[in-house]
């Protein structure tokens, strides 16, 4: 079985939320008071092991109600509260509605399943930050005899040697308890439990737990349908190196034990490690505020996640542009106006020359250093004037002449009737190439009295030649992709 996803209707400053479970890992971050320990005691609550089978350390698989959530008189009493579970047995999707109702008889809560149906019958493990509390400021500790957890002691040792870098230390185990704890603590020739850091305290914790439901996995066989294990805070105490070790063992352990792992981090170390598996197996839940209320990102960008988490703003990154150039303005000018509405805006720049016939081929062609990152757009006669020539990093200009001429001819082409003309200002056919019968193309295309109706830049005139011409607009677009990639 697998539990998919957790839907928040209505819980507190959290409304018609979900946080997406990974088949393997899950991530849940945010900053302090989004309720990210509230959602994985929310998920725990849904399950009530019914089997007799214990951990490691003799404790049963499953959560306590009374050790996740208290519930203030004030502020909840006069509440009710929503979530969902959705999970998956075999091919099925299931859920599981889970509502809060107080008993005031008692005046406490209790959480209704379905109506007053009951949990699902699976095993869990929650480590909660009552876990963090130093066995130095314990009241009593008793110390016990490994028993059946000697089987296991090897693996636990193994474990903690890898994931602190113990590279010098043999690493034994103890089984201490105290009011508030059951751990596996570690032990060496130079100290024992009384020794142990916070972080090997914790982490004897959470190795001890994944490897319980390995033992539980061999006890059950055929019957055994997975387990659960959440960890509120799992970096709590342990430096970097050590908590991506320690998620990389995990998953590992996870996936042979068919585990369910999810856990609560402030780690930006674990959260960019887990942000490249991102997957069907591994999720990334992260809540932010707003308006007062804590909505859930999925998956999201990881420089936006560590900009929120440090309360920064972001750096604005500066997009550099991939130059290519071209003959003169108007080659400059036609080029931009294809780039226009293209994803290739803003990426690419175009420089201007003059430059004289053929500069730009040989400019191209040349071994020297200073043009080898260099792109060059060619005028269309390119195609005629230099077929002969392939020239490396080079697009061409629709049309097999000069722009010019291209615009020329297709201009005198125009029916009477057609919408680029404008009849009001008599700009017609007869007006536009009646002082142009030289066929000087040039003077054509740059004489004032034709430009005030080519637009801005040429603009209107280039956008009806577009119409037009699609595929040509496409073949050079190509090229210009081509050559970037």
């Amino acid at each position: 079985m697998k539990f998919t996803k957790l839907e928040i209707h209505n819980f507190r400053h959290i409304s018609e939320q979900y946080i997406e479970l990974g088949s393997v890992m899950t991530a849940i971050a945010g900053q302090n008071g989004t309720g990210k320990s509230t959602l994985l005691g929310w998920i725990s609550q849904a399950s009530d092991f019914k089997q007799k089978n214990k951990t490691l350390l003799d404790t049963p698989f499953k959560s306590k109600y009374s050790e996740i959530f208290r519930f203030c008189p004030e502020k909840d009493y006069n509440k009710s509260y929503d979530v969902s579970i959705h999970y998956q047995d075999g091919l099925i999707d299931e859920s599981k509605k889970m509502t809060t109702r107080l008993i005031e008889s008692e005046n406490r809560y209790r959480v209704d399943f379905d109506g007053r149906g009951t949990a699902l019958d699976f095993p869990v493990i929650y480590l909660g930050l009552k876990r963090l509390i130093p066995l130095a400021t314990e009241k009593s500790i008793t110390l016990h005899d490994l028993g059946r957890i000697s089987a296991d002691k090897n693996q636990f040792a193994k474990l903690s040697k890898e994931i602190l870098y113990l590279t010098r230390d043999i690493i034994d185990a103890e089984f201490v308890t105290t009011p508030n704890k059951q751990i596996l603590a570690m032990k060496t020739k130079d100290y024992g439990h009384l020794g142990n850091s916070a972080g090997q305290d914790n982490l004897g914790q959470i190795i001890s737990s994944i490897l319980s439901f390995g033992r539980l996995k061999n006890e059950l066989k055929e019957s055994y349908k997975g387990g659960l294990l959440l960890i509120d805070e799992i970096d709590a105490t342990l430096y970097a190196g050590a908590q991506i070790k320690l998620v990389d063992k995990l998953f590992a352990l996870a996936k042979s034990f068919n585990v369910q792992i999810v856990f609560t981090t402030h780690s930006l170390e674990i959260l960019e490690h887990l942000s490249q598996k991102t997957g069907e197996e591994t999720k990334i839940n992260f809540l932010k505020w707003n308006n007062k209320n804590a909505i859930n990102q999925i998956n999201p960008n990881i420089d936006h996640l560590k900009n929120i988490i440090k309360v920064q703003t972001g750096q604005v990154k500066k997009v550099e542009k991939i130059q290519f150039i071209c003959e003169d303005i108007v080659a400059e000018q036609w080029s931009k106006n294809l780039l226009n509405g293209t994803d290739l805006k803003g990426k690419v720049e175009v420089i201007k020359g003059p430059f004289p016939d053929g500069t730009l081929i040989e400019m191209a062609n040349s071994k020297h250093p200073i043009f080898k990152n260099t792109n060059f757009i060619l005028d269309g006669d390119a195609r005629v004037n230099h077929k002969s020539k392939k020239t490396p990093r080079t697009a061409i200009l629709p049309g097999q002449y000069k722009p010019e001429k291209v615009f020329f001819d297709f201009v005198y082409s125009l029916d009477d009737n057609d919408e680029f003309w404008d009849n009001d200002h008599n700009f017609i056919h007869q007006t536009c190439f009646g002082n142009f019968s030289d066929n000087n193309h040039k003077r054509w295309f740059n004489d004032i009295s034709n430009q005030q109706y080519f637009g801005k830049g040429c603009s209107r005139l280039f956008n009806r030649w577009k119409k037009d011409n699609k595929e040509a607009v496409d073949q050079f677009i190509n090229e210009i992709k081509l050559i970037i990639k």
